[in-house]
């Protein structure tokens, strides 16, 4: 009898060490509140457990295991009843997306990636379909060139601290207007073609006369007056 005891807690032990770490998939996830999920090893789908994040404090992160997905079943003392679930790793239904060990990336369902080569110094976020950035106060783009190759549209107001260059068509729907400071002078080296009324307050010249005040000479001696 007392040797039959031994046996079982022999067995019992065995059995313990072998639950105390396994390799499983995952055969359901909930995402409910609290998370959890089911994972198979060994022909059997253990009860709704945790699985392990990054983060889950007041800086959190949060990426659900997938159906399928290989992890790593942690059980305490052995009880499968209170195991850990810590993932992934890769297998052949879900393989590593790289083979580099220049770059940290993160792969998504529908095909986007975030990575970054640590010996080039590229980052890059690809395959999305919409991105946001929102700031309460303020944003700062801090790079010597920057290409944007598609349409751009500016909700609020513009100031260039720069100068301006516009290589293509230059259209205004609500109306221009300029001021510059002592020196300052707007050149145009281009055929100009205006329709509508035009208002000028200032000195108008073309070709070094003055509109306002120019005269022509008069055929009874002397000049015109300007023009009024």
């Amino acid at each position: 009898m007392l040797h039959t005891r031994r046996m079982d807690d022999f067995s019992d032990i065995l059995r313990r060490l072998e639950s105390m770490i396994r390799i499983g998939t995952i055969a359901e996830v909930r995402l409910g509140k609290p998370p959890r999920v089911r994972v198979s090893s060994g022909g059997l789908t253990s009860d709704w457990r945790p699985w392990c994040a990054v983060r889950a404090g007041t800086t959190s992160d949060w990426s659900p295991p997938v159906k399928g997905e290989q992890v790593l079943m942690l059980s305490p003392s052995g009880n499968p009843e209170s195991a850990l679930i810590i993932g992934g790793i890769f297998s052949d239904a879900f393989p590593a997306p790289s083979d580099s060990a220049d770059l940290w990336l993160r792969k998504f369902p529908d095909g986007a990636v975030i990575e970054y080569n640590h010996v080039t110094g590229a980052l890059s976020a690809t395959g999305m379909k919409t991105a946001t950035v929102q700031a309460s106060e303020h944003c700062t783009v801090d790079c010597p060139e920057s290409d944007f190759t598609g349409n751009v549209t500016i909700k609020g107001n513009l100031t260039v601290m720069g100068t301006g260059t516009v290589t293509g068509l230059f259209s205004y729907l609500g109306g221009m207007a300029g001021r510059g400071g002592q020196g300052a002078r707007t050149v145009i080296e281009t055929a100009i073609e205006h329709r509508g009324d035009f208002t000028n307050s200032g000195t108008l010249s073309s070709n070094g006369v003055t509109l306002h005040t120019h005269t022509h000479p008069d055929s009874h001696g002397g000049n015109t007056g300007g023009p009024k």
